[in-house]
């Protein structure tokens, strides 16, 4: 039997913080890089598309976590790890795998429902809700410019 975990991310002082408080990401306001840390060490994010529906986590210059719609890839044994994105959420497979984040009301925090064993659990979750929030900051961004663009200056 599969057992699932509900984990919370939430801001406090400034970083994304995994529930228990020993896992953080720190962000940039724009959300295009961060960084990562965990019991493990700690890692560069980045984004590595315009669009932002890729992620990557890597330690110095090597690539630990990969998040793409076209091939993604994390730490461990398995099959290949694929990554599905909502309009507020995202989805890891990796054989009976899975993780689940979505974003509620901003303050809310990111939910995250984790099923099955994963290597550097922290980690990859951190990456997972790293790329559903820069994907809503710049949806925030987007419409802020709509808005100003078409409020006429006044």
């Amino acid at each position: 039997m599969t057992t699932t975990q509900t984990m919370t991310v939430r801001k406090k002082r400034g970083a994304y913080l995994l529930d228990g408080g020993h896992s953080a990401l720190r962000t940039g306001v724009s959300m295009r890089r961060g960084e990562i840390s965990t019991d493990l060490g700690r890692w560069q994010v980045d984004i590595t598309d315009f669009h932002r529906l890729g992620v990557v986590a890597r330690a110095v210059e090597r690539p630990v976590v990969r998040l793409h719609p076209r091939g993604s890839q994390v730490p461990g044994p398995g099959g290949p790890a694929e990554w599905r994105l909502g309009r507020h959420s995202g989805v890891l497979t990796r054989g009976a795998s899975r993780i689940e984040v979505r974003t509620g009301w901003p303050g809310s925090g990111v939910r995250v429902e984790v099923t099955g064993p994963w290597v550097d659990l922290d980690l990859v979750v951190l990456t997972a809700c790293f790329a559903i929030l820069t994907r809503r900051r710049k949806r925030t961004f987007t419409m802020m410019a709509i808005a100003a663009a078409t409020s006429g200056g006044g």
